[in-house]
Parts: structure tokens; sequence; C-alpha cells
């Protein structure tokens, strides 16, 4: 059975104590600096993006597979979840494989993550616990309502220590925000999401705040160059609202000028554009400006051929199906052990408290 979570022992997946800490700083935006996500639609148009704002921009761009078998990193007094992938799907990873930042898998789901400083866990109850919530929802989920209905399933471990929240889309053009408050999934879609934006403020919030704002309720101009979280909500927002397709008009276009809209200077590393009516990946970063592709159509996600990778900083510009290279366990130890030290969080985590995580890709297997 595909994608079922099985209740295993923490034990049986023996890491040490400060692997929480490396796990969670991977899909969050450091405290000083700031995230922005949306979606765009309109007719045949249908797209998502982020702004992935932190101190550095390594990393690389992952295609991971389908029908792999994997369990979830845990520690302490918690049951691992543990599933068969059943979508294939295009990541970035700044902290190692398997631990993603945002991606979008080829049924169109875009899954990506942001710092919400309201966030608490659930506690420990009867269902399995993942840590790398976004990858487990790229593999096993296609649609914004099946990642909903997957709470009943599995949780978020409860001892991951930075709070997130999360940004969800589909190809049917649904959308939700995902927040942990007091220890429960408090979600955000259809008639409870008018506006398909989210930053570092909850949900709520961020609404309240948007009805002082033309367009939304109130008479003040929309703040535009703002680093605060919920003045970058309502310039996001009013971008969103003022959204028509055209002939004239780019999506994608559009969409890379609004995250230059709320952009945090040279804080921000990645501008990713997904679209996800022709499942493609456009993104820039902080070091290369021009645009890079990667169509997820082009991509062989079959198990039995190895994982693929490049840097996300790579020089080459446009499509990069043709120039993605086979999984490289080294590079991607070296880009752990660059990330943890480049991070103050982690920067004197022991070297093999920093080896277990860059061999976790070992523990999962084509079925």
């Amino acid at each position: 059975m595909r994608c079922h979570s099985s209740n295993v022992p923490a034990a049986t997946v023996k890491f040490a104590p400060m692997v929480v800490s490396i796990i969670v700083v991977f899909a969050s935006c450091q405290t000083g600096v700031a995230c922005t996500a949306f979606m765009l639609q309109d007719g045949q148009d249908l797209v998502a993006a982020k702004n992935y704002d932190y101190n550095f921009s390594d990393g690389f761009v992952m295609v991971n597979k389908r029908n792999v078998s994997k369990q979830a990193m845990l520690l302490g007094p918690d049951t691992a979840a543990q599933w068969t992938s059943k979508y294939g799907s295009v990541t970035f990873n700044q902290y190692g494989r398997e631990m993603p930042i945002g991606g979008m898998n080829e049924a169109g789901l875009v899954v990506e993550t942001l710092m919400l400083p309201a966030s608490r866990y659930p506690e420990v109850d009867d269902r399995p616990a993942v840590m790398s919530w976004m990858q487990y929802q790229l593999d096993c989920h296609g649609t914004v309502a099946e990642v909903l209905a997957s709470d009943k399933q599995v949780r978020m471990h409860y001892a991951i220590p930075m709070p997130l929240h999360f940004f969800v889309c589909d190809r049917q053009g649904q959308a939700a925000t995902i927040e942990f408050i007091d220890g429960r999934l408090v979600c955000h879609s259809a008639a409870t999401l008018p506006v398909e934006a989210i930053t570092n403020s909850t949900y709520t919030e961020s609404t309240a705040f948007l009805r002082q704002y033309e367009g939304f309720g109130g008479n003040q101009a929309i703040p535009r160059g703002v680093p605060g979280s919920l003045e970058r909500f309502a310039c996001a927002a009013a971008r969103v609202k003022n959204y028509k397709a055209g002939p004239s008009v780019s999506p994608i276009a559009y969409a890379f000028e609004t995250l230059n809209q709320v952009r945090q200077g040279n804080a921000t590393q990645w501008s990713i554009v997904y679209d996800l009516a022709n499942l493609e990946i456009h993104y820039r970063t902080q070091k290369r400006r021009r645009t890079k592709i990667v169509k997820l159509a082009g991509l062989d996600f079959g198990c039995q051929e190895p994982v693929q990778m490049i840097g996300i900083n790579t020089p080459r510009t446009g499509l990069l199906n043709s120039h993605l290279f086979d999984y490289d366990p080294e590079l991607n130890r070296h880009l752990v052990f660059y990330a943890i030290r480049h991070t103050l969080q982690t920067k004197f985590l022991p070297e093999a408290v920093i080896n277990q995580l860059a061999d976790y890709p070992e523990t999962t297997s084509c079925k």
C-alpha cells in the first residue's frame, strides 16, 4: 500500500538529539529575514510563487522518485511514520536530500514553508509523526484536499523547535494555509482564504491588518517596499487581487514582478515561480539573476534510475532538464556540512551528527 502511515517505535530510528534542530532549520526562514508566498489564477493561468529569504544561497534542485520506501527521522518518545512515495517531485534543498524548503510534484501539488512565531505543534497521540512534513506531502498527495485529510493520519513531530507554517496549492486551483496553533492544525482554504497569500504572521492577523487598505475595506494606500510581515502581505494581496489574464500579460513575469516588490534586498536568495498548469518551475537566485526552468513533464520519476540533481546557482540558464546529473552522496554531504557550519543555530554541531543527516537518504529504498 502506498503512502500508508505505520507506527514504528522511534527507537528504531537512531539519531542524535541535536538532529531536531537541523531538520527544522531546513524549511524555515530565520528570525530577522522574511519569506512571502502566493498564488495567482485567472482563466487558464495558474501559478504559485515564493521568495526565500535567508543568509546564504547554496543548495540543490532535487528530482525525487516515486515508489521509494521511507521512514521518518524522529527523536524521543514518539512513533515514526513510514510510507512509499506515490509521486515524483522537484524540490529545492539547502540542507541535503529529503529535506526540502519548497517544491512541486508531478500531480501539480506545490508545498512551500515559512516561519510563523505563533506555531505550537501537536502533542504525542495515536498518529505517527514526521519531521520532513513537506517531503511527505509531496510524496503522498496530489491535491490540497488530500493534504488536509492527512492530518488524521500523521502529525508534525512535537519536538520541532522552529515555528513553521505552510502554503499549499494544487493544479485544480485550490490553495490553503496550514498553521499549527495551540497544538492543532488550523487551515484556511476556499471561503476562509479570501486572499491566496502568506507571509510570517497568522492568516487571521494578516487579513485583519489588510482591511485598512484600499480595495480591502479601508482607505490607506497599499504599502510598497516595507519589510514587515503584515505590510508584505498587504502588498502581495493587492498584486494577487489585481492580476488579470490577457494576451499581453505573462503570469510568470507578473509573479516575478510581485516577488520583486516584496523582496528583502540581498536577503532574498531564491525567487521561485511554479507554473501549475504546465508543470514547470521557473526560478532566479541572488547569485544568478537569469531565469532557470525545470519541466516536470520531461523527467524520469521511476526509482529504478538514480535521483538527479543540479546546483541551484548553476551558471546555466533556460531549460535545465538536460543538465541534471545523477545524485552524488559526496556533493550532498558537502552541502550538508557547508549549510550547517554557515547557520548560526547549527554551526557548532559535532561531525558525527552532521554525518547522520547526510546519510539519511541511504535509508530509503526503491520498491
